[in-house]
């Protein structure tokens, strides 16, 4: 398989739904299945494509050194079937699979692997019912402190803000409404990059992977495109036209968990969060700023379901230009 056609091989096999995993390489076994690669693929572009994708990486294995930290929960599962083969690994967790893309020795050569094996997502902790559930607002919750709330998440992760400089009025003009002012603090303050090792916020101006506006594209393409499958809103709403009514993804989860906007042309200025589970289930929907559901997903141990707090990953933050450890 070329790049492309890897690309199509992988988005099938972590497609909710998709068939079990089992590997047809001698030696191998069930949960995983290794991918024909070409000889002319090289690494670098794969994980590159791999990462527009699906977002950031995991440095498993470098220079044939794996990381001794690597668990089930953390990229495990696509080193068991190599042994020490291994020369290089990248992986990238996707609701119930793990995708990886690395090389083995062969001989004097390493020689590109492309692998999806399976996942322990977290349980969803609420049943599928209706669509949409409206959470009814909470105590302290307003537009008037949504700065207050910015301010909150700094705090809480002790992060210095960086003043990124964001062109807001093109990005605005291309969306056709205006962003909420929080999350533009939000984007300035920290830029692109990683909460508690698990929560990918997306910037402006940032690499690809981090980056809103290009994410945007990319899920409005392949929604029209629908080559992918169901890679984009899905449910009661579809990805954001402009002038129309649809959903903006502005962060998710290492488990495929989906926080977005609700946004409407013709209510420009009222953003909605709408938020998902990685199980098939409804949407939430929250009348709260960006910044408040943001500081409860990684503060609030009570924030069901997406409140991360009681895993105890700790309130961190990993901007995308300096990469993530594992």
């Amino acid at each position: 398989m070329d790049d492309q056609e890897l690309l199509e091989a992988v988005a099938s096999l972590v497609r909710p739904g998709g068939r079990g995993l089992v590997c047809g390489r001698v030696g191998h076994g069930v949960g995983h299945v290794c991918l024909t690669v070409s000889g002319a693929v090289e690494l670098p572009t794969v994980v590159a494509r791999f990462s527009r994708r699906y977002g950031q990486l995991r440095n498993l294995v470098m220079g044939g050194y794996a990381d001794p930290r690597a668990t089930e929960e953390t990229g495990l599962p696509l080193l068991a079937p190599f042994g020490g083969e291994l020369a290089e690994m990248r992986g990238w967790a996707c609701g119930d699979r793990w995708i990886g893309c690395g090389a083995v020795r062969a001989g004097d050569v390493a020689q590109v692997v492309v692998l999806v094996a399976e996942r322990d997502a977290p349980p969803s902790e609420e049943p599928p019912e209706e669509m949409v559930r409206v959470v009814p607002p909470r105590r302290g919750t307003g537009s008037d402190d949504a700065r207050a709330w910015v301010r909150r998440v700094l705090d809480l992760t002790g992060w210095e803000p960086l003043g990124l400089s964001v062109d807001w009025a093109t990005v605005e003009e291309e969306l056709g409404v205006p962003l909420p002012a929080d999350y533009k603090e939000l984007a300035e303050a920290f830029g692109g990059g990683v909460f508690s090792e698990s929560v990918s916020f997306m910037g402006c101006g940032s690499s690809v992977s981090f980056d809103l506006p290009a994410q945007w594209r990319a899920a409005l393409s392949a929604a029209r495109d629908g080559t992918y499958g169901s890679v984009s809103a899905a449910g009661p709403y579809d990805a954001y036209t402009p002038g129309g009514k649809g959903v903006v993804t502005w962060g998710s989860t290492e488990w495929a968990d989906q926080y977005c906007w609700l946004i409407d042309a013709e209510r420009p200025g009222h953003c909605s969060v709408l938020a998902r589970s990685h199980d098939p289930g409804p949407w939430y929907r929250y009348d709260m700023s960006t910044a408040e559901f943001l500081h409860r997903v990684l503060a609030d141990a009570d924030f069901r379901p997406f409140g991360i707090a009681h895993y105890g990953l700790g309130a961190t933050f990993v901007p995308e230009s300096a990469g993530r450890p594992l």
